[in-house]
């Protein structure tokens, strides 16, 4: 008896935590999808953070403030990623496509990361 009621709360522990994944994820898609206002956009990227160790909502919300103008802002966004991730090769693209031709001196930093981490993919560059 004991050993089914605790099958049956973990059965809801794991529904419960799925579920929040997946709304996550729809806000995640909904906030990176294009035609959104910022705003909306904005709400959603934050939104889709809860309860969620991916940093994928925050390098969307930073493309977002990029786009938006939010140059300085969106470094800093990536920044705070690279801190908790400092091997996230994605991150560490996204940083350098935003402070190229704006911060020299984060761009070296940015490429000089991305060839520590992909070497061979930098070869050509």
């Amino acid at each position: 008896m004991v050993a089914r009621a605790l099958v049956a709360v973990v059965a809801v522990v794991v529904i419960a935590w799925l579920s929040v994944m997946e709304r996550d994820h729809r806000l995640l898609l909904r906030g990176a999808a294009p035609g959104a206002s910022f705003a909306a956009a904005d709400n959603d990227l934050r939104a889709a953070r809860f309860l969620n160790p991916d940093t994928t909502p925050d390098l969307a919300r930073a493309f977002l403030l990029f786009h938006a103008g939010s140059r300085q802002e969106a470094v800093m966004a990536i920044e705070r990623v690279l801190r908790r991730e400092p091997d996230n090769l994605y991150a560490w693209d996204e940083l350098r496509t935003v402070a190229s031709g704006d911060d020299p001196a984060v761009l070296r930093r940015a490429e000089s990361a991305i060839r520590r981490l992909d070497p061979i993919g930098t070869r050509g560059q």
